[in-house]
């Protein structure tokens, strides 16, 4: 089988080493991860994805899973699937980043409204490892995923190819898919595949091979962007000593702020949000103009981080927020999405790179599932593959939609809002804050649901009621040690 991934960003690196933790290189399968883009980003300000002074153009900075600035934090769930996928690579990422073992909650007005543990130790077994959130910066993250599959598995799996379309082969070759790319020379080069697996973000060509350019699919700009850099200086104890991430919530916005690393770099990772509906053309936007917002938005706010974060620190990374429609599929006939060209995420989930982290690891356990000669026989490759994918579909979009939906009453706290609505949202915090089971009540033990999901658990459950693969043949453990 040979599988092309589109998009070398934190989907594709982790659905590429998911795969090959399956389809080891002795089993004869092809796996190889096309990226447009070169990575031109780094964490510190002194190297930022461009200039501060420089304009950039909103709409291309959704082009490329590569552009990899900015900060993000991966939840208790993600990081149990790198657990699952290897130990050591799980270690990696902590080394590099900010464990973060709780939220704080603010108001602009300097109240502290609460805090909330982040560990998933409440909701797990006792004999299971603790995993809390890990604050990073995006090109931490990337760095690590990249710098584990080329040492495992050599630099060239990953290809700097342009993706331009994705078709179905109607020539001799025995792969039913044809793969049209640009390489870094500009030509035009044609490659064949059994499977393409879309992890090319929200811009994604794989997806307009699904459904073309149907505007009920496209990507809708929201009309928000968000905003943030890493600002060189000494971590300060709220974040240090609490082990913590701050958010502050204010009438007219919103601001965040941990550390992006270990301590001892000194790196304060921040990220607030950017009105750009008003703007005549997102295509030239000013870095300068977002600082200056910024600063009128909080210079009433009384943390005096954020005023001196805002002051001091550069505008590096500004990631324009897409409202992506429900898709009707993730993926039919050998195409397959995963991440955010499947489901956008609102940052205020913080579950963008978490979700994308078990997509590939749904996706690839599904695959093995189906390919297990052992235990269900010889099948034919691209039927199997259809198998997975529409599984795959049936599994992972309840989550998903779940979490969206929660994402979209979360991001009404960044609007602009009345004195009254403000501290009525104060209340409120405290509230779910203070006490648990009001907050239980309100928003349901999202805890529970967001940490304890495991995809083998629903893989069993697909497989169990499947029509061709619920009985395993005779003398094969009925359940397969991987889903265990």
């Amino acid at each position: 089988m040979k599988i092309i991934i589109v998009g070398g960003g934190i989907a594709g690196l982790s659905t590429f080493l998911h795969l090959r933790k399956h389809f080891p290189h002795d089993s004869g399968h092809d796996i190889t991860v096309y990226e447009s883009h070169r990575p031109r980003s780094k964490t510190s300000s002194s190297s930022s994805q461009y200039h501060p002074n420089q304009s950039v153009d909103l709409d291309a900075l959704a082009e490329s899973t590569a552009i990899v600035g900015g900060g993000l934090g991966i939840a208790p769930n993600g990081m149990r699937v790198l657990r699952d996928l290897d130990l050591d690579l799980h270690d990696r990422v902590i080394a590099q980043g900010f464990p973060a073992e709780k939220f704080i909650f603010k108001g602009a007005n300097g109240w502290t409204l609460g805090t909330q543990s982040t560990s998933d130790k409440a909701v797990r077994a006792e004999t299971e490892a603790e995993e809390v959130c890990v604050a990073s910066s995006r090109h931490g993250l990337w760095q690590t995923l990249r710098l584990y599959v080329v040492e495992k598995y050599g630099g060239d799996v990953i290809k700097h190819r342009r993706v331009l379309k994705v078709r179905p082969n109607y020539t001799r070759n025995p792969q039913p898919l044809q793969v049209q790319l640009l390489d870094e020379q500009g030509t035009e080069k044609v490659e064949f595949a059994d499977l393409v697996i879309g992890a090319d973000g929200v811009k994604s060509v794989v997806q307009e091979s699904l459904f073309g350019y149907d505007e009920r699919y496209k990507p809708v700009y929201s009309g928000q962007s968000g905003v943030g850099g890493f600002h060189s200086t000494t971590i300060p104890s709220i974040v240090a000593d609490s082990k913590a991430m701050v958010f502050e919530f204010g009438g007219n916005g919103f601001f965040g702020y941990s550390s992006g690393g270990p301590i001892s770099e000194k790196q304060l990772m921040w990220w607030s949000t950017f009105e750009t509906s008003s703007l005549l053309d997102i295509r030239d936007v000013d870095p300068r103009d977002i600082k200056y917002a910024l600063i009128e938005r909080h210079k009433h706010w009384k943390d005096p981080i954020v005023q001196d974060t805002i002051i001091n620190a550069d505008v590096e990374s500004i990631y324009p927020t897409w409202i992506m429609p429900e898709l009707p599929n993730w993926g039919e006939k050998g195409v397959v999405l995963v991440g955010d060209a499947a489901h956008a995420l609102d940052p205020t989930t913080g579950q963008g790179a978490s979700q994308a982290l078990e997509d590939s690891q749904t996706l690839a356990l599904l695959l093995a599932e189906v390919f297990d000669i052992e235990r269900h026989g010889s099948v034919h490759t691209k039927w199997a593959i259809n198998q997975a994918i529409e599984m795959y579909y049936k599994i992972r979009s309840p989550r998903v939609k779940k979490i969206v939906e929660r994402g979209k009453k979360l991001a009404r706290s960044k609007a602009s809002v009345g004195i009254v609505k403000e501290y009525f949202m104060y209340l409120f915090l405290w509230m779910l804050m203070k006490f648990p089971t009001f907050g239980k009540t309100m928003i349901g033990d999202t805890n529970q649901e967001l940490y304890c999901w495991s995809a083998k658990e629903h893989i069993r459950e697909a497989l169990r009621t499947s029509q061709y693969f619920a009985e395993p043949w005779p003398g094969v453990s009925e359940v397969s040690p991987r889903l265990t």
